[in-house]
């Protein structure tokens, strides 16, 4: 679980980012490409991020309700629950 919180939280400002992009973040620098894509296919799946792959470049981001959730979390982190 620890790895797709990383993955998460490395998509969590809601934009477009490549693979090679999500490797070379500090907290993905030692996942292989190919474990990457399998968490990002099952991100995917379970309807927590999208996946363009209609440029030459696979990207994903956050689906914009996960999104508006973890931008929840971290209001109520930011201001202690209130």
């Amino acid at each position: 679980m620890e790895l797709i919180d990383k993955v998460i939280g490395a998509l969590s400002d809601g934009s477009w980012h490549t693979l090679n992009e999500l490797t070379t973040r500090e907290e993905l620098r030692d996942v292989s490409m190919t474990k990457l894509r399998l968490i990002l296919d099952f991100l995917a799946e379970y309807d927590f991020i999208e996946l363009n792959h209609e440029r030459p470049v696979v990207e994903a981001k956050l689906k914009p309700k996960v999104y508006a959730f973890i931008e929840e979390i971290k209001k109520v982190e930011r201001f202690g629950g209130k």
